[in-house]
């Protein structure tokens, strides 16, 4: 007799773009073992919700889709709903009592077996809905256990002198077999192609993740308790997907994990390969730009500076994981730094690079945190004009020293210092795109007009990251500027455009012809 058709599964994801890569890992694996995976959870029979649990707004995104997969049971095609990503491992038990819908949580060291039990619930053979959680690593603990100063041993020379705070390198090093579960789909395969089980949806644009987990002892972040210690990924592994990616459609790659700045470091080598892994990611086949995100200041090494600006098909990029500014609220954090030094770090890099464009979070009501705290980030954004800024209300997280800190600063109270900045800094960010009008740039299209784009061309330049950033709407020169005709281009083209204008923080440029001449491998640097 013939096999019933598999069932389609549709997966959802929330939060960074580490989430988005272990999405598509996930997809590459059910794939392979015959489970089709549709786009749209309406049209699945089976839908896993990644979560994040970053902050508590987060939280909250990932309980509500959650029970919006779970009510496609009664209103849609879905007859199961498991949830995976950081929520589940770290909140396992309390997600499965609270949300009874939920057929399956399932943890990190459940996910190679992901294919099989997607076939038990739906055929009702599973007896526990808490599947596959365990230690992200055998050196995970909570971070409350973990000390705020790191012990004395040689660092490597951060461009600030700030020193890298990190565990005892014995119990950072893993050795073969050590990893998760969720580490065996970073892999490649002992037979079989030479690049990880993954998904790639022809995107001119992928994630490359270079490493997981994360040693650094901030009082604010859970992550370590869950995702586990920092474990870079080999060299020949990375540039193995990276021309996989290129051959799918991907001319940028953007290089992600919880902290870039730390890849290397358990490798033989150590952080000095830092620079030979852009070179040779940069000499891959069909990759016009890198992008590389989450960037420690305290970690930031000359070596890997001069490459990143250097490197013509580095973006000219800096996501600087900041946090705050203010020296007393940095410490509280276990953290590293100050106005000045971050101050001395971006006039560093644009002495080097005066076009080099800069992204930061900060952490606002922070335990605490002062009036005159806030005063010193609000004078930090008017002097440095960082391009791209994020801003948070503190969370406070289970299991974190700042839970249990003094001082806690009134929700009302850090939400009305999050509104002070983000006035402040939707003006700065307004001047910062206005500076690009004039000027060339290497503009890759993401989507062409009456293409879901509502009726736009747009595209991005070295200056905008994918997810979090503004956008290049393209138009054909000598039709109106601002409002003139899409330009013609297919997606994945990457052409030399004029900023005639700017819309927001978006930038409008104009094509010649339409179409443009396309642009020479200077994508990292911007300029055609």
């Amino acid at each position: 007799m013939p096999q019933p058709p598999a069932a389609s599964v549709a997966i959802v994801t929330l939060g960074c773009g580490r989430n988005e890569v272990d999405s598509d890992q996930l997809a590459g694996h059910l794939t392979q073992a015959g489970l089709p995976v549709v786009p749209e959870a309406a049209d699945a029979e089976v839908v896993l919700v990644n979560t994040c649990t970053f902050i508590g707004p987060a939280k909250q995104e990932s309980v509500d889709t959650i029970l919006a997969a779970c009510d496609l049971k009664e209103h849609g095609a879905a007859r199961a709903v498991l949830v995976v990503g950081c929520m589940a491992q770290r909140y396992p038990q309390e997600l499965a009592d609270a949300i009874p819908e939920a057929d399956a949580v399932v943890g990190f060291d459940g996910y190679a077996a992901l294919p099989g039990l997607v076939a038990d619930v739906l055929a009702g053979r599973t007896t526990d809905r808490v599947v596959g959680v365990g230690a992200p690593d055998p050196g995970s603990r909570p971070p409350r256990q973990l000390p705020l100063v790191a012990a004395d041993r040689p660092r490597p020379t951060s461009v600030l002198g700030l020193g890298v705070a990190e565990l005892p390198p014995d119990a950072a090093r893993f050795g073969p077999g050590l990893g998760t579960a969720q580490d065996a789909l970073d892999r490649i395969p002992a037979t079989g192609p030479r690049f990880p089980v993954r998904r790639h949806d022809g995107r001119p644009w992928a994630y490359l993740k270079i490493a997981s987990g994360c040693d650094r002892v901030c009082t604010f972040c859970a992550i370590p308790s869950f995702r586990g210690r920092f474990r870079s990924r080999p060299l020949d592994e990375l540039l193995a997907e990276a021309a996989w990616l290129a051959e799918q459609g991907a001319r940028e790659l953007v290089l992600v994990s919880e902290n870039t700045t730390s890849w290397g470091k358990d490798l033989p080598g150590g952080r000095d390969q830092q620079p030979r892994l852009l070179r040779e990611l940069a000499q891959v086949d069909g990759v016009e730009r890198l992008r590389l995100m989450y960037l420690q200041p305290a970690e930031l090494t000359w070596p890997l500076l001069e490459a990143l600006l250097g490197e013509p098909k580095v973006a000219s990029y800096l996501d600087l994981s900041l946090q705050h500014v203010a020296a007393p609220v940095v410490r509280r954090m276990a953290r590293s730094g100050d106005h000045v030094r971050f101050g001395q770090l971006i006039r560093q890099v644009r002495s080097l690079d005066p076009d080099a464009v800069f992204r930061s979070n900060f952490i606002l009501g922070f335990p605490g945190e002062t009036d005159a705290d806030v005063d010193v980030l609000e004078a930090f954004l008017e002097e440095h004009r960082l391009d791209w800024v994020g801003l948070f209300p503190f969370s406070r997280e289970d299991g974190t020293p700042s839970d249990l800190l003094p001082d806690q600063v009134p929700e009302e109270v850090a939400a009305a210092r999050v509104a002070r900045i983000a006035a402040t800094q939707e003006l700065l960010a307004d001047e910062a795109a206005r500076r690009f009008v004039g000027r060339e740039l290497a503009v890759t299209v993401e989507a062409t007009a009456g293409r879901g784009a509502d009726e736009l061309t747009v595209g991005r330049s070295y200056r905008e990251a994918p997810d979090t950033d503004g956008e290049v709407v393209l138009v054909a020169a000598g039709t109106g500027g601002i409002d003139g005709l899409p330009a013609d281009l297919p997606v994945g083209r990457t052409v030399t455009a004029r900023v005639v204008a700017t819309a927001g923080v978006d930038l409008v440029a104009e094509v010649a012809g339409g179409a443009g001449r396309v642009a020479e491998a200077t994508g990292g640097r911007g300029r055609g």
